[in-house]
């Protein structure tokens, strides 16, 4: 497999790298995405920057096709309607008769597809790990298409049901406890350590702290 050696200033990289960990990504993983993009769309991809919010309100998403808000009830339905830009419709695999869409151009797409995620982060067992980065590939994986952590929305603390999310149990891309938007890192450290983990040294310069021992062996 070839190397690609990219030479950049210090501050870029660091900049880029910090705006990475906020996505759950890294450099490398970043780069392979970038060239996937090229070559998909034969030609420079669309910015992956952090999406802003719209500044009009947005059509909801929809999780199952549907016929076009404006087609009249008497006229013969539409079997699959597109909107003017289509988005990413991908069947999930053990249920062809539903069809999720991917869609990050809206903040109800933003919050359907976030619930893809908190249903894996509440499949993670006690005692067990996960990554953002490892819940993206196993989502890009079962959907067929990339499927990336939502930006700007509001991660609820609890499910429907009143299920506890547990976020304390999502680790930096090196086993890093460091919390999120989601959790405060002291209540992270509390809960995992609850759940029988030890803590270790980070050993990064640039994120000092601590990380689970022995991460690799804990992820779900």
């Amino acid at each position: 497999m070839p190397i690609i050696t990219v030479k950049v200033e210090d501050a870029l990289k660091d900049q880029a790298a910090s705006v990475l960990d906020e996505l759950g990504l890294d450099l490398p993983t970043a780069i392979r995405m970038y060239l996937k993009a090229l070559v998909r769309e034969n030609g420079v991809p669309i910015s992956t920057k952090l999406p802003k919010e719209p500044s009009a309100p947005a059509a909801p998403a929809v999780e199952e096709t549907a016929p076009a808000e404006e087609a009249p009830v008497e006229e013969a339905p539409v079997e699959e309607a597109e909107p003017e830009e289509e988005p990413a419709v991908v069947e999930a695999p053990e249920a062809a008769e539903s069809a999720v869409i991917i869609d990050y151009t809206t903040k109800n797409g933003r919050k359907a597809i976030s619930r893809l995620f908190i249903d894996e982060i509440c499949s993670v067992p006690e005692g067990k790990l996960t990554r953002w980065k490892d819940m993206e590939a196993k989502l890009s994986a079962k959907y067929g298409t990339e499927v990336t952590r939502p930006q700007s929305i509001r991660w609820p603390a609890a499910k429907e049901d009143g299920t506890e999310i547990p976020y304390w149990r999502i680790v930096g891309d090196r086993g890093a406890v460091r919390g999120d938007k989601m959790i405060e890192q002291a209540v992270q450290e509390e809960k995992l350590k609850a759940e029988g983990h030890a803590f270790i040294s980070a050993g990064h310069d640039r994120f000092a702290g601590i990380k689970v021992e022995d991460w690799k062996k804990k992820l779900n």
